[in-house]
């Protein structure tokens, strides 16, 4: 008997109740590296003294290790089961935090940055995997929605216990504290995982009902990877919103400073309320492959909008073109990650399902590493042509995508079929 067989032999808790602890862990997951995100710049340049190219350097090559680990680590969820390999990444962040305050120099922290960094990007497929394992295959987006809702709330909070933090005790050891509060999230999260029982794959019967996957191998399915660059490329709102609109709005228009503040507010209230609302018919592949349609338009139109601003506008008129601009794209990011848990878990195998994700996310996880440093270059200055050319990208993305997955759903009916010929024959 296999490890995952024998761990999945104890009786699992029911779908609501996994729901609801699977919403837990991604609250306690999401409040912790909250607490870090809202203080790592402070920590890397005022606690260890490295400059923004250092910084740089450091977690462009983490974001590397990540994309080289995340497809192998996907394959041994599947192999012992999501959720103690889920506990065994938090360990090991845990423990990458936790030697984070004794880094005093660049290697150090360049070696502690990649640590993490191997493990880091898994984590989100892995999670997605836990949902399909632990709740009804109808209510997985649904689900996926309810984690993200949870997680886009820790993060605002942990943004606000940051800013009261730093604001009363603005001095290195309050920072190290949160890196510790940070790890501490890591262990409890892990912790849960271990205790709650959560099922380890699919049931039985979804199994054995789920058609045959597009390809014995994601990373040999041309098709699947197009999709998954094509969610990559629609993936980039996040970027463009706490990237490449900043610097935008600073250096190119006359808008006041303190915008940057309430886009992102907007943003994350909106992502909050209207989250559920986008994700209605997401697990039915064709619904969710328009959804990325409707972001792909949505996105270019925003960036269109961001073109319109120049220097030489007033301050209130280029203020309410960008906030309105970040609206739009703010649509476009909630139909991009309703479509892509659509698109992906159609797709994914139940036996296979986080190699599948993981696989899948490779497409958002490259676009991370290499465009914060290629939007300020290719599209701020390069003026409105830039942003113009961003949006085409985004519609060509949003375009393809339909296609691309109309063809996938041709080629798992036509391998489901095949397997139910082999099966009738055998019999």
């Amino acid at each position: 008997m296999s490890v995952r067989s024998r761990f999945s032999n104890k009786a699992p808790v029911s779908h609501e109740r996994a729901s609801l602890l699977l919403l837990l862990i991604a609250f306690v997951d999401a409040s912790g590296r909250g607490l870090f995100l809202a203080g790592a710049t402070f920590f890397y340049t005022q606690v260890v003294g490295l400059s923004s190219v250092q910084v740089g350097i450091g977690l462009a090559l983490a974001g590397l290790c990540g994309l080289v680990c995340t497809v192998p680590i996907g394959r041994i969820a599947d192999r012992l089961g999501a959720a103690r390999v889920l506990a065994v990444l938090q360990v090991w962040r845990m423990l990458g935090f936790l030697i984070y305050p004794f880094v005093n120099d660049f290697y150090a922290f360049l070696l502690i940055a990649c640590f993490i960094g191997c493990v880091e990007q898994a984590v989100w497929p892995i999670i997605q995997t836990l949902v399909g394992a632990a709740v009804k295959s109808d209510a997985y987006v649904k689900t996926m929605s309810k984690v993200a809702i949870v997680r886009n709330v820790a993060y605002m909070l942990a943004a606000g216990v940051f800013a009261i933090v730093v604001g009363v005790a603005s001095s290195p050891n309050a920072v190290i504290g949160l890196l510790i509060a940070n790890a501490l999230a890591f262990l409890i999260s892990a912790v849960l995982l271990v205790v709650a029982k959560l099922p380890q794959a699919a049931a039985r019967e979804q199994v054995e009902s789920a058609p045959a996957a597009v390809a014995a191998h994601p990373l040999k399915n041309l098709n699947f990877l197009s999709l998954s660059l094509c969610n990559g490329i629609l993936s980039l709102h996040q970027a463009v919103m706490t990237i490449a609109v900043p610097l935008w709005l600073l250096t190119k228009t006359q808008a006041p400073k303190a915008l940057i503040g309430l886009i992102l507010v907007v943003n994350g209230i909106m992502a909050i309320t209207l989250q559920l609302a986008f994700s209605k018919r997401g697990n039915e592949v064709v619904h969710a492959a328009r959804k990325h349609l409707y972001a792909g338009i949505t996105l270019a139109l925003s960036c269109a909008m961001v073109a319109m601003t120049t220097a030489d506008q007033s301050p209130y008129l280029a203020a309410g073109i960008l906030l309105l601009g970040c609206v739009v794209m703010t649509f476009g990011e909630l139909w991009q990650c309703a479509g892509a848990w659509g698109i992906s878990y159609y797709l994914a195998p139940a036996e296979n399902r986080a190699y599948y994700l993981s696989v899948y996310a490779l497409g958002a996880n490259l676009m991370t590493v290499v465009f914060p440093a290629i939007l300020p270059i290719a599209v701020v200055e390069r003026g409105a042509a830039g942003w113009i050319g961003l949006g085409l990208v985004f519609a060509l993305a949003g375009i393809a995508t339909p296609l691309l997955a109309r063809a996938a759903s041709r080629q798992r009916a036509g391998s489901r079929g095949d397997d139910l010929q082999t099966q009738g024959a055998e019999a």
